[in-house]
């Protein structure tokens, strides 16, 4: 009942890592290009308008 899980073969293990460090690497790349999207979709024009 509370034994431990067997430990898988190297092949599966390896596999299941590379899965795993590839939707982490997407997460992350995802989380760090978010804001430079935000800020260009929304840009405003940067005029400067003096008025006298």
């Amino acid at each position: 009942m509370f034994q431990l899980p067997r430990r898988p073969d190297k092949e599966t293990a390896h596999k299941q890592l590379r899965s795993h460090l590839m939707i982490m690497g997407s997460c992350i790349a995802v989380i760090r290009v978010t804001p430079y999207i935000l800020h260009f979709l929304t840009k405003e024009k940067e005029e400067l308008k003096l008025e006298l």
